[in-house]
């Protein structure tokens, strides 16, 4: 426990830094897109603990991501604009590394502009702590948040490119072809052995009603309904499939991390809680930035929807499993309900 309260300690002390960097980064991010989405967290005890066992030599002031914001843009093209926007800008904190992962994505397939910024603002105990900027587009995102939604549920680190290798292999091609959705380039790739493949595992694998499997009812309380929420915290109940929402105010920050440490220590060794603190201008806005939290999936559905379209004909057997409605399919249901 006292090891648990150090890691708590070196946690919390992010949360500034990472507050006043946001501020920077949406200010950024708005000149490009006045609807993106800029939102940031505090890293999960879990995986904090999983990223020291995981990578060898790793140590917590080592570790670049334990604050982390996010932005979310309407495509791959804005991504790049934001981050030159933010690179180009005046800042006192110290650009510390960057990470292409839209040209050289990750094994796993994940996509996406990193950047790690080291603080150096006015406030010396906190000189030198990481905070770790994600800029994603809304493909990317989706998938992304999917990966989080099937790893949660199926008890697989997904994201470390741990798991099945049904899934694994199913994630790694569908991030290719979401790549084609970004390029506009679906209906020119029907034949590639990578789609087949791809075509082969949505069905056999029968991934689109797993997914709207691990839809789960959202339980918000009515403190959470109010706009002038900044920090929100989330418990996921992964066996009773329910989500709790509870939200504090911008200056009540403390008794958010607070409350965020004593819950890991209530349900530490329970592995069917998930508990995170982020912030959002809302709960709309929660649960675009974080749908993972809320086991939404519909985003990432709807694009391998779109590569079943063009890249296949199935019968209409095969279009009511995967959820595309034809004209005839919806004559047949009514019929039916006739």
């Amino acid at each position: 426990m006292e090891a648990f309260d150090v890691l708590s300690n070196w946690r919390s002390s992010h949360a500034y830094p990472m507050q006043s960097m946001l501020e920077y980064f949406r200010k950024k991010a708005f000149d490009i897109d006045r609807h993106v989405i800029v939102v940031q967290r505090l890293k999960r005890m879990p995986s904090i603990l999983e990223k020291l066992k995981r990578e060898k030599g790793m140590k917590l002031d080592r570790m670049e991501d334990i604050a982390g914001c996010r932005i979310v843009i309407s495509n791959q093209s804005q991504a790049y604009s934001v981050r030159d926007k933010i690179l180009e800008g005046r800042t006192r904190n110290i650009l510390h590394r960057e990470r292409d992962y839209i040209r050289q994505p990750k094994q796993s397939g994940y996509r996406g502009l990193h950047l790690v910024y080291k603080y150096n603002g006015n406030k010396k105990q906190y000189l030198g702590h990481s905070v770790e900027l994600q800029i994603r587009s809304k493909v990317q995102h989706s998938w992304a948040t999917a990966v989080e939604v099937v790893g949660t549920f199926t008890r697989q680190a997904l994201k470390a490119s741990q798991g099945t290798d049904e899934w694994l292999n199913f994630f790694k091609l569908t991030s290719i072809a979401f790549e084609d959705i970004e390029n506009y380039k679906l209906p020119k790739n029907k034949d590639t052995d990578e789609r087949i493949k791809l075509l082969e595992l949505i069905d056999d694998f029968n991934v689109l009603p797993k997914l709207e499997a691990f839809a789960v009812s959202t339980q918000i309380t009515d403190r959470a309904r109010k706009r002038d929420s900044d920090y929100f915290l989330i418990i996921l109940d992964i066996q009773k499939s329910i989500i709790s929402v509870k939200g504090f105010k911008h200056f009540e920050l403390s008794q958010a991390t607070d409350k965020y440490t004593e819950l890991e220590k209530r349900f530490q060794d329970d592995c069917d809680k998930d508990i995170v603190l982020v912030s959002a201008s809302s709960i709309n806005g929660l649960k675009k930035a974080y749908p993972n939290y809320f086991a939404d999936t519909s985003d990432f559905s709807n694009n391998i929807r779109r590569i079943l379209n063009a890249h296949h004909k199935p019968n209409s057997g095969q279009l009511l499993r995967w959820g595309i409605r034809t004209e005839k399919s919806s004559f047949l249901e009514n019929l039916n309900q006739l």
